[in-house]
């Protein structure tokens, strides 16, 4: 292709989707961060490889008509089945949009062989919630792996779970032929490996050798033989994680060994039917209170927010008290959704280098639309974030971005006045509310670019911006 056909592309495929950031790649294709201009939002875009880009049956179109029946707050939601016309996919080429998980595979979250067994039990009841809807659907996912459970990082307890990935999915009922084994070979049911019908059961045989990998930190068999694996998933004994971990509660332990009984009759017959062994515990969204939020207080920010949409400049502290801190945050959030208020929140997650900032610029950035390359090189805010361009969007560039060196003080001093800046620009145009979590403060370019922004609103005063506002919610002292 030559340099001006390259130039010539779209940067926004089909005119909607700006690409972001790589998330992965697999035998079948790409899946791509994207922000959706139609609806504002970020998304997944998982596409084909342009070289199956003109299959007459592809497999993303069979994903899709799975995929698409389900609807569960731990199943990741497919909206969409599209075929690219223009922009940096080949045309033609087919794609799904897909809600966008800010998580990692369960493996890379959890600690395999060390995490607490009340964290291992709220897991395999997620786990088991979607798959009881999905088999409901009348669909089987069949790929049952760490890979596919998303798990988003917390700093208490288990995150937002979601199972992901339907390119295997059949109708329950269907058989495969005999010796051809489609998933990842550890967590194949023995019925797939026969060429037998499959039903929701082999879903929860894959679960069990899951749930077993995640408690002892080990698989059942340690072998990259694939007949030994044939031979353990056809003759082998049920898994047992208590021989490695004793400790482990003995309905966790029995769960296990159930569900990778070989015999799928000696299953449990429903992935409801799992979960009824484990007891009930109500799972809790990132956003559930433990106790209801003063009416004082709600008051409180729906007035902040109401005075940035007017165009304000306003600090919002935290309310004091035990638990407090979190069901404001929460409250903040839902009303500033409610308000057409972009929300985001500046945090430094454990064990991360530094804060997000960096994503808190690239999500302000994609509300600017076609502006936003302008104001990158108004601004400079590629010289000391993982921000590149490309065709004129700004995208997530982390290889070879130095997080230390942005920390050094003399680099502190020239960044934060930049990036500060491009958040006053920023929210002239579209009203923010800026959620500070005191984690955000022990990162010094973070620090320094929320005291340029309070400082900023303490000299606003009574000033007001036409089309947006600034609201700081800041932690409490």
């Amino acid at each position: 292709m030559t340099a001006l056909a390259q130039r010539s592309i779209s940067p926004a495929l089909d005119g909607r989707f700006f690409l972001v950031e790589a998330l992965g790649r697999g035998g079948q294709g790409s899946v791509f961060r994207a922000y959706d201009r139609v609806f504002r939002r970020d998304v997944a875009i998982k596409a084909l490889h342009e070289a199956r880009a003109n299959d007459t049956v592809h497999p993303v179109a069979a994903e899709f008509a799975a995929w698409s029946r389900v609807r569960h707050p731990n199943v990741v939601q497919a909206f969409e089945l599209l075929r690219a016309s223009s922009g940096p996919l080949a045309p033609g080429t087919p794609y799904l949009v897909l809600e966008l998980v800010r998580g990692l595979p369960v493996h890379r979250v959890l600690r395999p062989g060390a995490e607490a067994p009340f964290v291992l039990e709220e897991l395999a009841r997620r786990i088991l919630r979607a798959l009881d809807h999905v088999h409901r659907a009348g669909i089987v996912h069949r790929d049952l792996k760490p890979g596919n459970v998303l798990v988003s990082p917390s700093r208490r307890g288990l995150g937002r779970v979601k199972l992901t990935d339907f390119g295997l999915a059949s109708e329950s009922g269907r058989a495969s032929e005999a010796g051809h084994i489609s998933g990842s070979l550890p967590y194949v049911a023995p019925e797939t490996i026969l060429g037998l019908t499959v039903d929701g059961r082999a879903d929860l045989y894959g679960l069990g050798v899951l749930l077993f990998f995640l408690a002892t930190g080990r698989l059942p068999i340690t072998s990259r033989s694939p007949e030994r694996w044939l031979r353990w998933h056809l003759d082998g004994p049920p898994a047992e994680p208590r021989t490695s971990r004793p400790e482990l509660p003995t309905r966790f332990a029995e769960l296990v060994a159930v569900l990778t009984r070989r015999a799928r009759d000696q299953r449990p017959a429903s992935a409801a039917a799992a979960l009824s062994m484990l007891g009930s515990a109500p799972a809790r969204s990132a956003c559930d209170s433990t106790g209801e939020l003063p009416l004082g207080e709600r008051a409180r920010i729906r007035l902040a927010l109401d005075g940035v949409r007017g165009g304000a400049l306003l600090e919002l502290e935290l309310g004091a008290g035990a638990g407090r801190s979190r069901e404001a945050r929460c409250e903040v959030a839902t009303r500033a959704a409610s308000a057409g208020v972009t929300c985001v929140t500046l945090e430094r997650t454990a064990g991360a280098r530094a804060s997000n900032l960096s994503r808190v610029v690239l999500t302000l950035l994609l509300e600017l639309g076609p502006d936003a390359a302008a104001v990158v090189e108004t601004y400079d805010l590629h010289r000391g974030l993982p921000l590149a361009l490309v065709g004129g969007v700004p995208v997530w560039d982390r290889p070879g971005h130095d997080e230390g060196r942005a920390r050094w003080p003399a680099s502190v001093r020239v960044l934060a006045p930049r990036i500060a800046g491009f958040v006053l620009h920023a929210v002239r145009r579209h009203p923010l509310a800026l959620v500070v979590d005191r984690s955000a403060l022990s990162d010094p370019l973070a620090a320094a670019v929320v005291a340029r922004l309070r400082r900023a609103v303490a000299k606003s005063k009574s000033a007001r911006f036409e089309h947006g506002g600034l609201l700081l919610v800041l932690p409490t002292k």
